[in-house]
């Protein structure tokens, strides 16, 4: 029967042409060289090579048989190549899933600080809705995900990392642009940007009025904060957004101001309950809450989601 490494000593035998070329190649003594091809050659009943001198020419028949193996031992070299880099953590992918908001600067900064940490991985960022982050942690689409807004699920858990609060976002020239920050009231006549009702954005804001007893002055609708700044742009009004999309507002036109007497919301790490002691996980986690306090978000690790 043919072992791997017969195939593996043949095949150096005719890239190098000689015993001693295989030899070096390998890394092993010259007999065991040539121990192996006679070993070859007695198991498969031919002769492999033309010997002349201290060259080794293959046969016809050693061509062809090397023509079949070639493809497979380069595989099998890649497989074992690939097992190695994924033990070592060098060369793997890791794939984290965010919220919207949070892909405006949180996760860019802790995925710059991650890359600094572990510069052999790859890296993937994926911007999920709410409702994708369950499949994308049970369907292993990604190591972990990051979001705003809890994740109710049994079987993941869940980090605590920061907070992040409410804010309203007015043109430069607008009368509220002279406040260091605004109450609901402050905004009681005012056209709003509004978030469909059946988003975490647009649940919470209905909340918030709802709790102080004023109708909002709706202007339009939309799914996604990212876009209020442009709807802004267009004249349709002012916008509330969590502290962490409006981290992505860099429109110097643009002025944004706490919103105060409102909940923060929690930002967390999310990723399956039998995952929890990835080493990528952990890092992620370390890597956050870092990019946390260095974007001026509040430590809150104590806090559980």
């Amino acid at each position: 029967m043919l072992s791997f490494r017969q195939l593996e000593v043949f095949r150096a035998v005719i890239l190098t042409g000689s015993i001693s070329g295989a030899a070096q190649q390998l890394g092993i003594a010259q007999p065991t060289v040539t121990n192996t091809i006679r070993r070859l050659e007695d198991v498969l009943g031919i002769q492999l090579f033309n010997r002349s001198g201290a060259r080794l020419r293959p046969t016809a028949l050693a061509r062809q048989i090397f023509d079949v193996a070639a493809p497979s031992m380069t595989a099998f070299e890649q497989i074992t190549d690939r097992v190695n880099d994924m033990v070592r953590g060098k060369g793997t992918m890791f794939r984290m899933g965010v919220s919207p908001s949070v892909s405006q600067a949180l996760a860019p900064r802790s995925l710059s600080i991650f890359r600094r940490r572990r510069p052999e991985m790859k890296l993937r960022m994926d911007t999920l809705s709410m409702k994708q982050n369950r499949d994308y942690l049970w369907m292993a689409e990604g190591t972990c995900t990051v979001t705003i807004f809890p994740l109710d699920d049994p079987g993941i858990s869940s980090f605590r990392v920061s907070s992040a609060g409410m804010v309203c976002v007015v043109p430069q020239d607008h009368p509220l642009a002279t406040k260091t920050e605004v109450t609901v009231h402050d905004i009681a006549e005012e056209p709003l940007i509004f978030f469909h009702p059946n988003t975490p954005h647009g649940a919470l804001v209905r909340q918030i009025f709802e709790a102080a007893g004023i109708e909002p002055n709706i202007s339009i609708e939309t799914r996604f904060a990212e876009t209020a700044p442009h709807l802004m742009r267009e004249g349709f009004g002012i916008a509330l957004q969590d502290q962490l999309s409006a981290m992505g507002v860099t429109n110097p036109a643009l002025k944004v101001l706490p919103l105060a007497g409102t909940p923060r919301q929690p930002i967390s790490l999310h990723c399956r309950s039998d995952n929890v002691e990835n080493i990528e996980v952990q890092e992620a986690r370390r890597c956050l809450l870092q990019a946390a306090l260095e974007l001026g978000l509040p430590d809150e690790t104590a806090f559980t989601s």
